[in-house]
């Protein structure tokens, strides 16, 4: 199978994922869309590394799986996800929203467990993504 790497370190977010995850239509479309009955909260990366920059913003490119807001408030956004594998062992999605100012080098994700927990890291702790080649549709 072919994939792209895509390495970052561990950060913490602005704490909105709790509540995004909790929200029945975005658990409901994570569950259906992407296989995914998401742990309270997002796991989030910061990507320093050319590489990985380039890495995010060629997937960024792609369609990913789409995540339809049905609110249309001003704190309200659709989504893209992109599945992956986190340290090539939990799977995971990254979750990208719709809206400007986001920053080009964060990474937010969702998985069914506690990714800190799970693998026993911390913010500053270097994180792998492994991201399936995917051929065109």
């Amino acid at each position: 199978m072919n994939a792209t790497n895509i390495t970052g370190r561990l950060s913490t977010g602005i704490g909105q994922g709790k509540h995004f995850t909790s929200l029945d239509w975005a658990r409901r479309q994570f569950i259906e869309r992407l296989g995914i009955d998401p742990f309270p909260g997002t796991v989030n990366l910061t990507l320093e590394e050319p590489d990985a920059l380039a890495a995010w913003a060629a997937l960024k490119a792609t369609p990913g799986v789409r995540i339809d807001n049905p609110n249309d408030g001003p704190f309200d956004c659709d989504a893209r996800c992109y599945p992956v594998l986190i340290s090539g062992s939990i799977e995971a999605a990254i979750v990208l929203p719709e809206v400007d100012g986001y920053s080009p080098a964060a990474i937010e994700m969702i998985a069914a467990v506690g990714v800190r927990d799970a693998l026993g890291i911390s913010d500053g702790d270097t994180v792998t993504l492994v991201v399936p080649n995917v051929g065109p549709r």
